[in-house]
């Protein structure tokens, strides 16, 4: 649910009042932007982004007669462990008086075991804002929004954790790594705010279908990107 237009380079260049979804291609993905807030915030989501394996419904032999939209839908996103799913956000404030942005809460809309059926394809990927990063744990209950740890050979970083300030001329970037996913989930993330000293609430649930990612499915058959491209093999 989270989309960063900032993250993308696709800036929004007018402020858009109320709630609207703009769909645009780039790479891996059509991502729909949802966009959304009270009068004096809004945010920009986009949906589950990453370099990761994609789930489809349909058979290898299915996929393969429109490679060129699988490539661009990019499917199910399958976190791994070297590699979790990510959700990106931007707020920023529609003047220069500051908002506070206080908390983030995960909202799991549905959970189903993971499918048997399909085909999961293999992704490839190339190589402004400081981005926020939380690491969200599926394997909690409630769902954990927590600041990320980073480990390195020169000690160890905690990310800033919430409230964070945010308005016209200073943005925000919100980063969620999904994790520990083992199951087919639909999920929203609801901020939490204060502006004018009265407390308020976003949630963004792509339009109302909720976020989906999952587990691998042990059972579902996984493909080279390559294998979308029969014709080519043994050719070059």
């Amino acid at each position: 649910m989270f989309r960063s237009k900032t993250f993308w380079a696709g800036v929004v260049s007018a402020v858009v009042s109320g709630a609207g979804v703009v769909v645009w291609q780039s790479g891996w993905g059509w991502f729909q932007e949802e966009i959304a807030g009270p009068p004096e915030l809004k945010v920009y989501a986009m949906d589950v982004l990453g370099c990761h394996p994609g789930y489809f419904e349909q058979p290898i032999s299915s996929l393969q007669k429109r490679a060129a939209e699988v490539r661009s839908k990019g499917g199910v996103r399958i976190p791994t462990t070297d590699e979790p799913a990510v959700l990106h956000t931007t707020l920023q404030g529609e003047s220069g008086q500051a908002i506070v942005v206080t908390g983030a809460e995960v909202t799991v809309l549905s959970s189903e075991p993971l499918p048997t059926t399909g085909s999961v394809i293999a992704d490839e990927c190339g190589g402004g804002i400081d981005e926020r990063v939380f690491d969200v744990d599926f394997s909690q209950s409630p769902v954990t929004v927590e600041p990320q740890i980073r480990r390195t050979a020169n000690g160890t970083t905690v990310g800033r954790d919430f409230p964070f300030k945010v308005s016209s001329g200073d943005p925000e970037q919100f980063t969620f790594d999904l994790k520990n996913i083992d199951r087919d989930v639909k999920f929203a993330i609801t901020l939490k705010w204060v502006s004018n000293g009265e407390p308020g609430s976003t949630t963004l649930d792509n339009g109302g279908r909720g976020y989906r990612a999952m587990g691998m499915p042990s059972k579902v058959t996984r493909y080279p990107l390559s294998s979308l491209y029969p014709e080519r093999a043994g050719k070059g």
